[in-house]
């Protein structure tokens, strides 16, 4: 059978395939792809002392496959790369034969892997699917036929989990192993000067079947610098830990008051974004006093940062949606690593009251899992309580035509620190329909 070779060792670092949804057979297709596959890291480590590596084709798929077969002929697409370093043979035969069995999320690829890899050396790159099995095959440039692999092992079942693989040296049974440098493909770093035909000879067919390949036996060229003995690669797999995306719903129960958009704070239980009994932050007094959304959100990032979770988010709904006003809700997406959540929005029609929520602790596992608040009512502590249209911020909603400042007024200053706010209590210019009874809003967080 007639076969291509590799024409220089350039060729091979030129042959490494991008990442192939199988679904479509072609990466710019439309894939049927699974948005909570997992994401793995695979590293591929050439643990040779002289041998190289092909960049490694890669397959996630699920039990019914298989890529090559101890005691079963090599594929072509095999054969391709256990020859002649055809990295992108078998990744087309690969995405074809997974493509026809229906496996939408199954994937193939060495993720943009670019060159031969040295003994020593390592490769790492990203494969995203839902199925639960991974073989790899690699060529042994300085052999015949030679390969490493691994034929369906399980793939790391936890997010965070590392399974490490040591794989064997394997033999494509398909050219008799004469370790002659006019045999081997034109790779310098296997002597000989980088010699090679460049095409197959018929004479050397074997015939054969995938076998353990005996190493090299010195019947030619090659020397024990290209030998081996036991696992040629280590090839690792982790699931990695993706950030969670969350949907968070804010819903306003009152009769009368409206709310600002709430400023939102996913994070870890060394951020606090406000505490009752304690004195309120700027930002907090901002928003409670005065509806400034921005200066919270700043203060939280910056808190957030200093205390090194970069992952966490703080957030709130599009401001220019304006207040959600009684019965109204709103919705937005936040991706963060937190487990504690907390959320800060005024009651517009009080002098320095808030709806609140102060680091409750949650877990949501799997997409759909979610968790309901009941928001309770605070005191900022920060403004005398005058209900006074005059000293409000100026919402036409609450009343007085839209009168009021939009500023803390000094003479207001109370200095002292968050409670439980006692609700309307109409000693000024408020009626009861700016009353409430218990809860204040409900916030529901929904992890996609």
């Amino acid at each position: 059978m007639k076969k291509t070779r590799m024409a220089a060792l350039a060729a091979v670092a030129l042959m490494a395939p991008t990442l192939v949804a199988t679904s479509a057979g072609a990466q710019d297709s439309a894939p049927v792809a699974d948005p909570n596959a997992p994401t793995y890291e695979i590293t591929i480590r050439n643990i040779n002392e002289g041998q190289w590596l092909t960049p490694p084709n890669v397959a996630i798929h699920d039990t019914s496959v298989n890529v090559w077969r101890r005691g079963h002929a090599a594929t072509p697409g095999v054969q391709a790369v256990a020859e002649n370093g055809a990295v992108p043979v078998l990744a087309a035969e690969l995405s074809a034969a997974l493509d026809q069995t229906g496996l939408g999320n199954s994937v193939v690829g060495s993720g943009g892997v670019e060159g031969p890899i040295p003994p020593g050396e390592s490769r790492t790159f990203t494969l995203t699917s839902s199925e639960e099995r991974l073989s790899a095959v690699a060529m042994l440039v300085c052999t015949n036929d030679g390969f490493a692999g691994l034929d369906s092992v399980r793939l790391p079942s936890r997010d965070g989990q590392t399974r490490t693989y040591r794989a064997r040296a394997y033999d494509a049974g398909t050219e008799i192993n004469t370790e002659l440098h006019a045999d081997l493909v034109p790779a310098p770093f296997c002597g000989g000067e980088g010699a090679g035909t460049g095409e197959s000879n018929p004479e050397l067919a074997e015939n054969g079947v995938i076998a353990r390949h005996r190493t090299i036996r010195g019947v030619g060229d090659l020397d024990g610098i290209f030998d081996w003995s036991g696992p040629v690669a280590e090839i690792s797999v982790t699931r990695m830990n993706p950030t969670p995306s969350y949907t968070i719903t804010f819903e306003n129960v009152t009769e009368g008051q409206y709310f600002t958009p709430p400023n939102v704070a996913i994070h870890d239980r060394n951020v606090r974004v406000f505490q009752r009994g304690s004195h309120a932050s700027n930002g907090v007094q901002q928003v409670a006093e005065n509806g400034g959304v921005p200066v919270l959100a700043a203060e939280l990032q910056a808190a957030v940062d200093d205390a090194g979770f970069g992952a966490s988010t703080v957030g709130n709904t599009d401001e220019a949606s304006g207040p959600i006003g009684p019965g109204q809700s709103r919705s937005f997406q936040l991706t963060a690593d937190g487990n504690q959540f907390s959320l800060v929005s005024m009651l517009i029609c009080t002098n320095d009251g808030f709806g609140g929520i102060d680091g409750n602790w949650f877990s949501l596992r799997n997409p759909g899992d979610s968790r309901t608040w009941n928001v309770r009512a605070y005191d900022a502590g920060t403004e005398i309580n005058t209900e006074l249209h005059a000293d409000l911020v100026p919402a036409p909603f609450c009343g007085g035509e839209g009168a009021g400042t939009g500023e803390s007024n000094p003479e207001l200053a109370e200095n002292g620190t968050i409670s439980r706010h006692r609700t309307i209590r109409g000693v000024g210019d408020l009626g009861p329909e700016f009353d409430w009874k218990s809860a204040v809003a409900r916030v529901t967080i929904t992890r996609n």
